[in-house]
């Protein structure tokens, strides 16, 4: 409810979101109960439809939300499951219509984040993009394809349930519990910070910007191509 209107890049037009004109179609497999064992898979599609003031009724823009987790799954966040949403969202039997998918799951590896080759299929086809939407334990991560198709802002605000200012407070707990920043001359790479306040690293920069601005003392810099925040040698938080 975040996304207000949804955009078609194939015709250049943005199209109103109205929860009264849409159109669903679902997919549940397996069992999700807290004692639940086996795999686990839950597909959804929202279909926005437009009326013209003259014209048929048709379908222009559908969202599709793709979660799947299995046991021994190592990870999600790869090509093949990119390739498997697109193929049930039926993307190549409409070509007229844009998709916008995100697939879904618990990121194994939160530090690190999906490999060079998964982002770069997140660009998808001609009519479809897909991003990447991983539950951190507590946060969560969206991750969206950069070719400048679709605003990655748009996949936030489409996949991730969480509100921005719960994050940012995160990021901030997250630095002012930081031990590392106490002492005379200590840093913390904002990469790390970003794996503990399971947030994206372009949030964790402008907070720990922010932060570092209004706290005598701290600094962020540039040390061979890795972003940190450090504390002054010559000063401490008693200071």
């Amino acid at each position: 409810m975040r996304q207000r209107m949804l955009p078609h890049p194939l015709d250049g037009s943005l199209y109103d979101f109205d929860a009264n004109r849409v159109s669903r179609r679902s997919h549940i497999a397996g069992d999700l109960s807290p004692g639940g064992q086996s795999a686990f898979t839950r597909r959804e599609a929202l279909g926005l439809l437009h009326k013209p003031l003259l014209g048929a009724t048709t379908l222009k823009v559908c969202v599709v939300l793709d979660f799947a987790w299995a046991p021994a799954e190592s990870s999600r966040f790869t090509p093949r499951a990119v390739e498997q949403a697109a193929n049930w969202a039926l993307t190549s039997m409409r070509p007229d219509i844009y998709f916008i998918l995100g697939v879904a799951g618990l990121s194994s590896t939160p530090q690190l984040g999906p490999s060079d080759e998964a982002l770069r299929s997140l660009s998808g086809g001609t009519n479809w993009r897909a991003g990447f939407v991983e539950f951190l334990n507590p946060g969560w991560r969206v991750s969206a394809p950069r070719d400048g198709v679709i605003l990655p802002a748009l996949f936030e605000n489409l996949f991730d349930p969480e509100p921005h200012e719960q994050k940012a407070a995160r990021v901030d707990a997250a630095l002012q519990a930081a031990q590392e920043l106490k002492e005379p001359g200590g840093f913390l790479l904002l990469e790390e910070l970003a794996r503990r306040a399971a947030v994206s690293g372009e949030l964790v920069t402008d907070r720990a910007m922010l932060y570092a601005g209004r706290t005598p003392g701290l600094d962020v810099k540039d040390v061979e191509g890795n972003l940190i925040i450090q504390r002054n040698r010559f000063t401490s938080v008693g200071a």
